[in-house]
Parts: structure tokens; sequence; C-alpha cells
């Protein structure tokens, strides 16, 4: 009897120690979980949704050639969902060998724009695919307006951008030699985090001059896309991070989202299985008190 009330004895102060765990322990256990993730790559299955192959789709259509005007509507705020959205469509366009021609409604958006075509042309360029600026793709910096800013960019790309993000004219550009307006342009994709946005460019660029459109937005805007969409404004478009991850999917190249998302999902079931464990173990506290006819 007295072994048996020992070995209850120990299971309480272990459930006790357990309910009242220090919150910085858990801290610790997540960060844990994230780090080890993050040295240790590992596969998840990836389901791809309609309007994110749609999307995919309507890229992976155009011609060599094609003009795309490509813009850039968020800062390193937004950086976790949209960046890997931004390189995964910017490296599809230029192995398209597409014209990218990209702007920014944000005034944190040229730096993103540059840091990506950093990246990507540094990958072309190791696997002897060589992009030129000014020919191939082209930064035209941040314009001010939101709106008013988007109808004047439709109405002449060159007027709008006397000269790009570097200080070049954009008269001499040979990327933009030949056009310059949005009628000229095969695409419109806008990576946005808000206003303006993917929205904003439907209303004031899509609907004027009717051309195709598609975009990349943050999980918590994606639900204002979906009439746009069904409405054929859109062509498609990805949604955060778990949008992201479906496109590097049909790209054939997993990259950030995809690890970020296998970490995201290892974290919340934790967080399930210590919420349960931490009820169980309360509950069997009770039981055991109350057995003892002790006060609850």
């Amino acid at each position: 009897m007295t072994e048996r009330n020992d070995k209850v004895g120990i299971w309480e102060r272990w459930l006790s120690a357990f309910v009242s765990l220090d919150r910085r322990w858990i801290f610790l256990i997540v960060a844990s979980v994230v780090v080890f993730f993050l040295i240790v790559p590992v596969s998840m299955p990836v389901t791809v949704s309609e309007q994110v192959r749609a999307m995919y789709e309507t890229i992976e259509a155009l011609p060599a050639g094609a003009r795309v005007h490509l813009s850039i509507d968020y800062g390193p705020g937004s950086e976790a969902e949209l960046w890997p959205q931004h390189i995964a469509i910017l490296r599809q366009l230029l192995e398209k060998d597409c014209k990218v021609i990209c702007s920014s409604l944000w005034t944190d958006g040229p730096p993103m724009i540059e840091k990506a075509f950093t990246v990507v042309v540094g990958q072309l360029e190791k696997e002897g695919k060589k992009k030129v600026r000014g020919v191939d793709y082209v930064n035209l910096g941040f314009k001010a307006g939101d709106r008013v800013a988007i109808t004047k960019i439709g109405s002449s790309f060159k007027e709008t951008f006397p000269t790009d993000y570097q200080g070049n004219p954009t008269s001499a550009l040979p990327i933009m030699q030949g056009w310059d307006t949005y009628r000229d342009i095969d695409l419109l994709i806008t990576i946005a985090v808000g206003d303006p946005g993917a929205v904003e460019y439907i209303q004031q660029a899509q609907s004027r001059y009717n051309i195709p459109m598609v975009a990349g937005v943050t999980a918590v805007i994606s639900p204002q896309l979906y009439p746009y969409y069904q409405s054929r404004n859109l062509r498609g478009f990805l949604g955060g991070l778990a949008g992201a991850a479906e496109y590097e999917k049909l790209v054939g190249r997993p990259g950030y989202a995809t690890r970020g998302m296998f970490i995201q999902s290892a974290v919340h079931l934790l967080i399930v299985g210590l919420v349960l464990a931490g009820n169980v173990a309360q509950f069997a506290l009770w039981s055991m008190r109350r057995k003892r006819g002790e006060r609850l």
C-alpha cells in the first residue's frame, strides 16, 4: 500500500510540475523544433489548388519575349509570405525569356525588386543562362499616387518613369523600345500585401485595358480575390505561404515556402499536443485530489 502511495505521489508531482511549467520552457521547445527543421530538410505532401494551377498555366503559356509588368507592392514586413512567391514567379518568367518590367507602388518595394533580381539572375548565371539588365529585365522604381499612379502607368510607362531605379533614361533602354502602354503588355502581375495592391490593379488597370492579370497576396488578403477569379478578372492567384508552396511544387523547385509550411505545420502540431497533454494532466490531478476528498 505504501509503495502504491509512493507511485501515486511521484505521478502527482510530475503532473503538477507539467501543469505549472514555466512558459519559457514552452518557448524553448518551440524554438528547438523550428531550428531542427531548418537544419534538417523534410518534405511534405502539397496539394495544388485550382487558382494556383491556373496562375501557373497562365504564365507557362507566355511566349518567349512576352512583356510582363511585375508590380512588387510589399516590403520587408511581409517578406515571410511574399518573398517565396516573388522568387518562384520571377524565375519562371526569366527562364521563359519573358521581358520583365518591374515597378512598385510601395516605397520599400524597389529594394525588394533589386534583392530578387540579385538572387534569381545570379542563380541563372550559375546555370549558364545570362540575363542582362535593361534588356531582359528592368526595375523602374517607386511611383507615388496609388490608384492615380496605376492609371498613369497604364497610359505611358516612359512618362510615368522617366528614369529607372539606377537613374538610366527609360526611353534609351532596349527593353522599353517599341511599346509604352498597358495595351502593349502581355500579362500584369502584382505581388501585394494591401492597398494599393491586387484589387486596385484590377479596378484601375485590368478592367480598363482588359489585360490578363494574376496576383500573389498574403493569406489574409486572398479571400477578397475569389470573386475576381470567378469573374475572370484574375486568371489565377497565390495566397500566402501555402500558395507559394503549391507554386514551388508546380515549377518543380521546392524552396523557402515548402520548408516554411512544414515548420509551420510541425509547430502547430506541437502546440496542439501540448494543449491536449496539459488538459489531460490537469484532469488527472483533479481526479487524484478528488479521491482524497480535497477541495478543487
